[in-house]
């Protein structure tokens, strides 16, 4: 059992459970409009920029100190970029526990990091989740897609990457081939409530 295992035990199953449904996606839930604005407050990452520029200068300096020459120029925080500095040169994880950071700031430094890439990149809007079912699911980024919300926990995930249970990377190129695959949910209901009429 590793390092982050040991802090977020708990989550195991949980991580286990979103592996498959990661791999086959489908319709988990349906919402109300009403009950998706009692229950997600969205997080404006403009507003957010002092911890996003936080971020960028933590793995910059991750880049400079280490020597290595980032795998995408621009941005800093793509997936790319992300994988590469857990894995090359002495580690992210090693890199920040040299400046006392905490096992949790590092997650939250990948993660937001990684938030703030698919919020410019693909149109995610980023969400603080009142009734979260796990504690590293608090925040949650989604993509609405014609009714059909693609739902990530980038906090979750960014625990899997440091573990070596997953890469930015292969996230990001399965949100890009799920986005095109994703089912029409507004012509869907209409085309249902035709048929029902008939």
């Amino acid at each position: 059992m590793n390092f982050f295992k040991k802090i977020f035990s708990s989550n195991k199953e949980t991580t286990d459970q979103n592996k498959s449904s990661q791999e086959q996606p489908g319709i988990k839930e349906i919402f109300t409009d009403a009950y998706f604005a009692k229950r997600y407050n969205e997080i404006n990452i403009d507003n957010e920029k002092n911890i996003v520029e936080g971020c960028f200068k933590m793995i910059e300096s991750y880049y400079l100190d280490n020597k290595i020459e980032r795998i995408v120029e621009n941005p800093i925080n793509h997936p790319a970029n992300l994988d590469q500095i857990v894995v090359n040169g002495m580690g992210f994880h090693m890199y920040c526990k040299a400046f006392d950071q905490e096992d949790s700031q590092i997650i939250f430094m990948l993660a937001y990091a990684f938030a703030e890439f698919l919020i410019k990149k693909s149109n995610f809007k980023f969400y603080k989740d009142s009734e979260p079912e796990f504690p590293m699911r608090s925040m949650t980024l989604k993509l609405d897609i014609n009714g059909a919300v693609l739902s990530l926990y980038p906090f979750e995930y960014a625990l899997k990457v440091l573990n070596n249970e997953s890469r930015f990377e292969s996230l990001y190129d399965k949100i890009k081939t799920q986005t095109l695959n994703m089912p029409n949910m507004k012509d869907d209901f209409m085309n249902n409530l035709k048929e029902n009429k008939e």
